[in-house]
């Protein structure tokens, strides 16, 4: 019994011996059993700043000189400088032809926020005038009159006149004339007895009608009011022939109506219907002194400038050019 005892407490001994070894634990264990470890601090956690943001102020481009220019600067784009200065992106491009790519700007480089001032080269072209469309009138008049003078020196006188004229009745252009029929261009006139035992006498007188009858300006120089041709040396005042005083006289009244260039004859002009001479104060008369006393500076200035190219009667026994002139107004026809 004891023996069996024996063996089941040595069996015992094993078997406890095998489960808990009597020996140390080697520190190359710790990779099989891991020691304990300490907790990590805990982080520190801060809120992150605001956002701190800015707003750009816009500038008002109006305040602006005429070609003011913005440097650009890092961090700039074109939008943004459009943006600043309340420009769309395509105004600012539109100030800036140079750019050709508005994604590649670079600082220091120039950017127009304005426009310059315009000059007269660059400056764009002004709007046409609207176009008024005015009416015209052409009149044309005729005075005739017969001249007394004895000797058959008797004349026949038509003054014409060919006007135009504006809707407000001012004159835009004007053309005097007159024919001056006398006895030497008829052939036998008055003298019926002549005329019947010559019957070649009518015939004469047609044929002069047409191939000498002249008005007095298709006459030219040959009228010769200045007697340049026939005594060789100009006599008359202004030194200037028919045709030429006449044609001062038509540039003259050139804007004036009909009523006005009557109240020029009327007040500006003698008693024979000439221009007061002004030009030529040893060839006034008494009457002449006393009607111009009353000029102005002005006014007698204006005579002088007159009477130095055009003496000659706008009415009197040689021609009616006032009256001529008042039938071609009150003859007027729209200029279709």
């Amino acid at each position: 019994m004891k023996k069996i005892f024996s063996l089941f407490l040595i069996a015992s001994l094993v078997v406890s011996t095998m489960a808990f070894p009597a020996f140390a634990v080697d520190a190359t264990s710790s990779a099989t059993y891991p020691a304990p470890t300490t907790a990590p601090a805990p982080v520190k956690t801060t809120a992150p700043a605001p956002v701190k943001t800015t707003t750009t102020a816009v500038i008002n481009t109006s305040n602006l000189p005429a070609g003011s220019v913005y440097t650009v600067v890092s961090g700039d784009a074109f939008w943004k400088i459009a943006k600043k200065y309340n420009l769309t992106i395509d105004q600012l491009a539109k100030l800036n032809p140079q750019i050709k790519n508005i994604s590649l700007i670079y600082p220091g480089q120039k950017i127009v926020v304005k426009a310059a001032a315009a000059t007269t080269a660059n400056a764009p072209a002004p709007a046409p005038a609207p176009v008024v469309t005015k009416k015209l009138f052409h009149g044309f008049g005729e005075a005739v009159n017969y001249r007394v003078r004895g000797e058959q020196k008797d004349n026949l006188n038509i003054t014409t006149a060919s006007v135009i004229f504006d809707q407000d009745g001012k004159i835009v252009d004007l053309t005097w004339d007159v024919l001056e029929i006398t006895y030497a261009m008829f052939p036998g006139w008055m003298d019926t007895a002549a005329a019947t035992a010559d019957p070649t006498i009518q015939s004469t007188f047609v044929k002069g009608i047409d191939d000498v009858w002249e008005t007095k300006r298709e006459e030219g120089y040959d009228y010769d009011m200045t007697h340049l041709k026939a005594k060789g040396a100009a006599d008359n005042l202004t030194k200037k022939e028919w045709f030429e005083q006449l044609d001062y006289f038509e540039a003259f009244f050139k804007g004036k109506t009909v009523a006005e260039v009557e109240a020029w004859f009327k007040k500006y002009t003698d008693a024979n219907g000439r221009p007061y001479k002004l030009a030529y104060p040893d060839k006034l008369t008494d009457t002449d002194k006393i009607a111009i006393s009353s000029f102005t500076a002005e006014e007698s200035k204006m005579l002088v400038d007159v009477t130095t190219s055009a003496t000659m009667s706008l009415q009197d026994g040689h021609s009616h050019f006032m009256t001529a002139l008042k039938e071609a107004y009150a003859a007027r026809e729209e200029v279709k």
